[in-house]
């Protein structure tokens, strides 16, 4: 569970900073062993429990893109994949290799990422029972801060690399980028870093230019070590001091300076247009300096903010939802930019062709609160939800990940951002959210603007006669709307309960048993509707929900394939029994929960959530879904509105025809293959819809409900009330198996197409449904996708620098009728494509015919086994095992049984799995490549 528990305001307001540039008055929680050593470098420490047995390690420099010189373009970035090239105590793929017997994984726990302003590494979810691999693992981060090998083979190998990753990266949104920052930084040396550099010095750079920027950047004063698992900090501290303060203090060290954006009191307006881009987007943009000091004081306004912010936020979804307008939506937000400067941003999503209509509309309203200010209704809502997501919090502390404290020690580092126990912090908020009233909230949102540093930015696609509203046509609207004197916001709420039948439990029918689950506990309604209750402990205040019947979209005729895409999108959007979506949402004020209606290819159902005191409110939406859903024409419009939009441009979206193309592939071209199109949108009918969705979800006694955390027995006389209340006709759908998969044999499709950076996309899909399954099976072909993926690493990316990453998945599923499935995808260099390719199709030969490295086999069933013992501790992974069985009849397998599985899985077993599944499989390939400029195809 990822829970970002430091207050969003101090995520959304983004302060960056280092310590010479900011300060906080708020003390550090006491857990967090910190200090600095000898040599400069400082160290944060903390105990957590979550995952269990588990600890992860961040090596933090203060230093990035924006610090190279400009023959270093790109080079702070490039000099991050060095880290994992050779170091004093880890030669070549050292680290990567130590690491994988114990199941931590480069990519998934190993990785790092690079910045303008800082550079991250991490090492995550390693095993904590063995002292060694910890003191290893220093031993990594202390290689990182200044003990590269950076050889010159390895150097020239990583070109290609970072050439691939910037060729995957490049993007209609990159590029739409790259012409906006030069204007949003206004000149400043952050419009001349995009990270990944220059291409050209990329290829091209001495050795000496990395060398240069490691040895003046790469030192300990501007480094930090961040500890964060299940762990003694005490221990952990010696070694830090022993191994990290090792290393020698640097002389005469670079003075770690800051770039500030220079001030423009004229806006700033910029049109940036890509032929490849999708959406068209407005930005108006208020450049502020961050707050050099982190007080209490600052901590209270964010709040104020952040409740102004969401306010506002619903006001603009109540008015799109509920209005026939110009705009697709519209938002506020406030991030950080720089390490200096925050944007408050008013971004608008117009319609195609309405862009400075649908700005009016959205700057109405945001204006309308500036002079108006909000209701005392919309505060209470937003306070109470936010005192309940902290309440939230604090129930479940026990389950906030790793990562996330290191986050946020990583932020007290870089940006002094204040890090308190989460108890201390909840006080504080629930003690502010009391004594902020009306007036304070509308001061703090009618100071978020500023008069000067504004940025106007507009992107969309480039089209032949297509024009575009001139700078001053915005200029015009504002000044126009600002002139007015607008009327304050005014709404109306449903002022009834959500359910108003008056229901009673009825009776139980039967109990039945979970094989294998002695805790699961089974029961039948008078209705036939199957409920499914596991009490765990797992959670201190968690509730999962899951429902299912058999039949989805495979029962549905031909001609009801196009509105079955939206039945439960317009369910969704149009609200429940006297309440319209927008009123739905002030009901729910305060109250955690979420139920969400599907209908899939064999089953139809929900998924939903909630804690213990809103059980009776999951229940209560369940059964409206059921009783009492809306339709409304509204809301399907703007369905309709939304699809029109996306699918305008859609036939230069080069992804979108790809992944078309293998849709078709993947199920022969079969007709119940519906892929959304231009031509095809006039078939989403409303009627069709709500027809398809109530007969789907109507019949309870179909119907299976699982219930998994802090639920138990003496709930039943609720969930009863309600789910035993719902219709059954005791009929028992099947699904149907259309037996929609590949043609037999060899399926090819090539494409050439106009790009405006040339790269080849690759996709190859083996589908063998004459196999047999078992769990040791399924655990197999899981492992050779895993063992494929270190080779097309080993080959594709390293040896040959084609490509950035390949991505290989493989499974074999039981239901409707077992089938063994392996896709392997990657973008790459067109001029090695074809060589690519080939080695994909070699490696698939080899590993049907040879052994298998024992080494890899062990990494990876290490890896499986480590996963187990942390999923097993999930509630998530308790529902998703009831859910399972109770579809297919799979027996239980226990995590013991399971883990035995595991490792008795030996070379031998995996060649010949290999060689029964791959070489008979049917196979698709699809390849995009680039159109040659005197290409006429």
């Amino acid at each position: 569970m990822k829970v970002k528990v430091f207050l969003v305001h101090f995520m959304v307001l983004g302060l960056t900073q280092l310590s010479a540039q900011f300060k906080t008055t708020i003390p550090l929680r006491k857990d967090v062993v910190n200090g600095t050593l000898n040599n400069g470098m400082q160290y944060f420490i903390l105990h957590n429990e979550w995952p269990k047995d588990r600890a992860d390690f961040y090596f933090v420099q203060n230093v990035g893109a924006i610090l190279e010189d400009d023959n270093q373009n790109g080079l702070a970035h490039f000099l991050e994949h060095m880290a994992f090239n050779g170091t004093e105590h880890f030669k070549g793929k050292g680290i990567i290799n130590m690491l994988a017997k114990h199941g931590v994984t480069f990519g998934r726990d190993i990785n790092a990422y690079t910045a303008h302003d800082e550079t991250v590494y991490n090492l995550s979810n390693v095993p904590v029972k063995n002292p060694a691999l910890l003191d290893s693992c220093l031993y990594v981060l202390h290689d990182w801060s200044g003990f590269l090998s950076l050889k010159d083979a390895e150097i020239d190998a990583e070109r290609g690399v970072i050439h691939e990753e910037w060729r995957t990266r490049r993007n209609a949104d990159l590029r739409i980028g790259s012409q906006l920052e030069p204007v949003i930084y206004n000149g400043s040396k952050y419009g001349k870093r995009d990270v990944l550099g220059d291409m050209e010095l990329i290829q091209n750079f001495k050795y000496k230019q990395l060398r240069d920027y490691y040895k003046k950047w790469y030192l300990p004063s501007h480094q930090a070590v961040i500890i964060v698992g299940d762990i003694d900090p005490a221990k952990i501290e010696q070694q830090v001091k022993k191994i990290m303060g090792s290393i020698p203090m640097s002389h005469n060290p670079a003075e770690r300076t800051y770039e500030a954006i220079p001030d423009n009191d004229k806006l700033l307006y910029k049109l940036a247009l890509d032929k490849e881009a999708q959406k068209t987007s407005i930005s108006l943009n208020f450049k502020k300096s961050k707050p050099a000091v982190q007080d209490f004081t600052a901590f209270e306004n964010s709040i104020a903010q952040q409740l102004a912010l969401q306010m506002m936020n619903n006001r603009f979804r109540e008015y799109t939802v509920n209005n026939e307008t110009a705009l697709l939506g519209a938002g506020l937000s406030y991030s950080g930019l720089t390490r200096l400067t925050s944007f408050f941003t008013l971004t608008v999503n117009p319609k195609n062709g309405r862009l400075l209509e649908a700005f009016q509309q959205a700057f109405t309203e945001y204006e309308r609160a500036i002079q108006n200010g909000f209701t005392k209704e919309e505060l209470d809502r937003v306070k109470e939800n936010m005192r309940t997501s902290y309440e939230n919090q604090l129930k479940n502390k026990d389950k906030i990940g790793n990562e996330n404290w290191a986050s946020q020690l990583q932020n007290y580092f870089l940006e002094a951002s204040p890090v308190m126990s989460l108890e201390d912090e909840v006080e504080f908020v629930k003690t502010t959210l009391v004594k902020v009233d009306g007036n304070e909230i509308n001061k703090v949102f009618r100071a978020l603007p500023t008069e000067k540093n504004q940025v106007l930015t507009v992107s969309g696609p480039e089209k032949e006669n297509s024009t575009y509203p001139a700078e001053a046509d915005y200029i015009a609207v504002m000044k126009k709307v600002k002139e007015q004197k607008l009327e304050p916001y005014t709404e109306t709420i449903a002022n009834t309960d959500l359910v108003t039948d008056k229901l009673t439990a009825k009776t139980i029918a039967k109990r039945f048993e979970i094989k294998g689950i002695k805790e699961a506990k089974g029961y039948i309604l008078d209705n036939g509707a199957k409920i499914i209750i596991y009490p765990t402990t797992l959670a201190q205040d968690q509730i999962l929900f899951s429902a299912f019947s058999p039949g989805g979209i495979s029962l549905l005729p031909q001609q009801d394939l196009a509105s079955s895409q939206i039945a439960t999108v317009l369910a969704k959007n149009s609200g429940l029994g006297d309440f319209k979506v927008t009123d739905l949402q002030k009901q729910l004020s305060g109250k955690t929960v979420k139920v969400s209606p599907f209908i899939g290819e064999h089953y139809e159902g929900f998924s939903g959530s909630a804690v213990k005191k809103d059980l009776e409110t999951l229940l209560e939406l369940t059964y409206l879904y059921f009783k009492n859903p809306r339709f409304e024409a509204q809301a399907y419009k703007r369905i309709i509105d939304y699809y029109s939009n996306a699918l305008e441009n859609v036939t230069d979206d080069n992804s979108k025809i790809f992944g078309d193309t293998i849709a078709l592939l993947d199920t022969n071209h079969s007709k119940r293959t519906f892929l959304l199109s231009k031509e095809n949108l006039g078939e989403l009918k409303f009627d069709d819809a709500a027809k398809i969705y109530k007969e789907r979800i109507s019949n309870a006694s179909d119907f299976t409900f699982v219930f998994v955390g802090n639920i138990a027995e003496n709930d039943l006389e609720v969930i009863n009330k309600y789910l035993g209340n719902i219709a059954g006709n005791k009929t028992q759908e099947k699904f149907i198996d259309h037996k929609t998969g590949m043609a037999k044999g060899f399926s090819k499709e090539k494409l050439i197409r106009e790009m405006s950076v040339p790269k080849t996309s690759i996709y190859v899909h083996l589908e063998n449904r004459n196999v047999a399954f078992s769990e040791k099976n399924q655990i197999m072909a899981y492992i050779l996708s895993q063992l494929l993926d270190k080779r097309y690493l080993d080959k594709i990316r390293e040896d040959e620098g084609g490509s950035y990453g390949v991505q290989t998945q493989s499974s074999l599923s039981k239901s409707p009728s077992p089938v063994f499935s392996l896709a392997v995808s990657f973008d790459c260099n067109p001029e090695k494509d074809s060589k690519l390719l080939q080695i994909v199709y070699d490696e698939l030969g080899i590993i049907s015919k040879n052994d298998v490295s024992d080494k890899d086999l062990s990494d990876i069933k290490e890896d499986l086994i480590k996963s187990n013992q942390q999923n097993i501790k999930s509630n998530s992974y308790w529902m998703n095992t009831i859910v399972d069985q109770l579809k297919t009849g799979d027996k239980f397998v226990s995590s013991d049984a399971y883990e035995n599985l595991i490792r008795s899985i030996s070379v031998k077993d995996i060649k010949k799995y290999a060689g029964d599944v791959l070489p008979s499989a049917d196979k698709v390939e699809v390849v995009m490549q680039p159109k040659e400029p005197n290409d006429s195809n």
